[in-house]
């Protein structure tokens, strides 16, 4: 956690410029609407409001905007919204920044940021588990053969690096001093890490978890088994945002949950939205992995305390994180006012 604490606050002309490079990649291969799919109903270009969000891992649980965006669900709500993708501590680094309006699954690093000054919160998770499997070499049998091996993970102080930390800690390893955690960078590079033998264990989200075990690699723990509440899939903005723009942030709610809707009910035009922006090849495993998600999503994505406090008891170096009220960290206002309104009764009255 230490890397990332230092990282997150560089210097804000240097947070501006790398969030400014990675807000002009919003790649044209991902960014335009699958074919044959019948557009929304939009409001005209000219009226629409520009947004851009930040999704800072390419996998199953960053599905919704993708849904919405290819959908035309966000053009449905007025807005342009231009989808970008970048590693959690730059995503975070946009957000704090203003580069980005909102930030898809940079969780470890909101509490974090929130806990050293920053007004960032949740405004969505939608899992509660962690749909991720800790995958190991065939050659570790047992917790215990971890000693000595070599962890992968994305990046310091993301969701996989808390996963494998936390897990490692259940087992009665300790994670500096057991085994050697690495970082590569992407989910995918976790599993090209584990054939090259760059790695020996990673903990692994679908759909690559079960390309792992398709290629001979094994599950040594279903992380969902975890016994606490642990939030994945989230969507984290800033205080300021909601305040200054809360109506271009409910209208970017109501596409998302819309998204959530269509991710139900579509699993054909999911699994394609899913296959196009994952790039994975095996519609099998894009299926099997579409469907473990639509089993465990929230339909109303509110994010439960509980799953804050369990990654405030994995700050332990952070001293504030032993004090702080987890609610703190979370704003379910949009999605209150949703509710209120009647909007998310009449989206799920079918």
């Amino acid at each position: 956690m230490k890397t990332f604490h230092r990282s997150m606050f560089y210097s804000v002309a240097i947070t501006v410029a790398v969030a400014a490079l990675i807000s002009g990649v919003a790649g044209k291969a991902r960014g335009s609407t699958l074919q044959k799919e019948e557009p929304a109903k939009t409001v005209p270009s000219k009226e629409l409001v520009p947004l851009r969000l930040a999704y800072s891992a390419i996998t199953v649980n960053q599905a919704i905007p993708w849904i919405s965006h290819e959908a035309g669900l966000f053009r449905k709500q007025g807005l342009e919204v231009q989808v970008v993708h970048a590693s959690s501590i730059t995503a975070m680094q946009a957000l704090l920044a203003g580069e980005v309006s909102i930030a898809q699954s940079v969780t470890d690093a909101c509490v974090s940021a929130n806990l050293n000054g920053a007004d960032t919160v949740f405004i969505a998770s939608i899992l509660d588990k962690p749909l991720y499997s800790f995958i190991v070499h065939p050659k570790i049998k047992t917790p215990q053969d971890l000693k000595g091996k070599r962890v992968g993970v994305t990046r310091f102080g993301s969701t996989p690096d808390a996963l494998a930390r936390g897990v490692l800690k259940m087992w009665g390893l300790d994670p500096v001093t057991d085994v050697t955690l690495v970082q590569l960078n992407e989910m995918g590079l976790l599993v090209t890490g584990l054939v090259n033998d760059v790695i020996d264990a990673a903990p692994i989200s679908i759909p690559n978890n079960l390309r792992a075990k398709n290629l001979g690699f094994v599950e040594l723990f279903d992380l969902a088994k975890i016994d606490k509440t642990y939030i994945t899939g989230t969507v984290v903005t800033t205080r300021r945002f909601i305040d200054r723009q809360r109506e271009v942030a409910k209208r970017f709610m109501k596409a998302y949950l819309e998204g959530i809707k269509r991710y139900l009910d579509d699993e054909e035009f999911s699994v394609r939205v899913i296959q196009k922006w994952t790039r994975m090849k095996n519609r099998d495993e894009v299926k099997e992995s579409y469907a473990i998600q639509a089993r465990n999503m929230l339909k109303v994505p509110r994010t439960p305390p509980a799953g804050v406090k369990t990654i405030l008891e994995g700050m332990e170096k952070i001293p504030a994180a032993k004090t702080a009220d987890p609610r703190r960290f979370i704003d379910m206002g949009l999605i209150d006012d949703l509710e209120k309104e009647g909007f998310i009764r009449a989206l799920f009255k079918g």
